[in-house]
């Protein structure tokens, strides 16, 4: 009859303590998916009206968008989807007026940190 208890009493302490592990310990992994064109702020920062087209693909890379009904927007896209956290979204139109930037769109861009690296201790 105490055998019996003792067997009840583990089994219950073992499902309440296995119910409250919170957290990731029996979920599936997921990798993050990543799409578009990085979007570095301080690449962003560095746009600026005036520039070519080669200097800003040369800054930004190859546009992901270049519509063909507007031909003098590039569209920077970037969408991170994380195993866990806040989805990130950024996004940088460069409009065109020939061949010379006339404004830069941007949406979602965090701010550049303006810390200085830390140098070594000796």
């Amino acid at each position: 009859m105490i055998r019996k208890h003792i067997v009840y009493i583990v089994i219950v302490t073992l499902m309440l303590t296995l119910t409250s592990c919170s957290g990731r310990l029996f979920t599936v992994y997921k990798i993050d998916v990543q799409q578009g064109n990085k979007i570095e702020p301080e690449k962003v920062e560095q746009l600026s009206v005036g520039m070519n087209k080669e200097q800003v693909k040369y800054l930004m890379g190859t546009p992901l968008i270049i519509d063909a009904f507007h031909p003098d927007r590039w569209d920077y896209v970037y969408h991170l989807i994380p195993d866990h956290g806040d989805t990130e979204r950024r996004h940088v139109a460069v409009i065109f007026d020939g061949d010379i930037v006339s404004e830069i769109k941007k949406s979602d861009i965090p701010p550049v940190s303006n810390q200085e690296p830390e140098e070594a201790q000796e």
